[in-house]
């Protein structure tokens, strides 16, 4: 009976002991933080940050509330001859932890993104890998 009566005891205190208040985790990103427009601002390749997009890097993403995206990107070289030359529809999801799943319509390959926000959610950076990050500027 006094070894129930202690492990009754000792359990209590090695759950609540054992169990900290501490969240280092990423805080979530509300969503509601992704709508609207998003242009490419500057990327970084291979160390050079690179602030002059030219028309044909130029990419812009739309997201909307009703969990769909519009990316478009351009072709041309200079300002005056630049026009659209792809444009691809899909849906997002937020996966938690900066994670968002990008499915273009039509397609069963997802694109898994991880969006750091920047400048209280002005901007918003993808890292492809260690040598290109694009950083992308909320238009609206």
């Amino acid at each position: 009976m006094k070894k129930a009566f202690l492990i009754l005891l000792v359990l209590p205190i090695l759950f609540f002991t054992s169990c900290s208040g501490d969240d280092d985790s990423t805080p979530p990103i509300e969503t509601t933080s992704l709508f609207g427009t998003w242009d490419l601002d500057y990327y970084i390749q291979n160390g050079d940050l690179v602030e002059n997009v030219t028309c044909g890097e130029q990419i812009t993403y739309a997201f909307t509330n009703a969990r769909t995206y519009t990316k478009t990107t351009f072709a041309g070289e200079g300002s005056t001859n630049c026009s659209v030359a792809v444009i691809v529809n899909g849906t997002w999801e937020n996966l938690g932890e900066n994670q968002f799943k990008l499915t273009p319509n039509g397609s069963s390959a997802d694109q898994n993104l991880t969006l750091t926000f920047l400048d209280n959610f002005k901007k918003f950076s993808i890292r492809y890998s260690s040598n290109y990050t694009e950083v992308f500027a909320k238009r609206n």
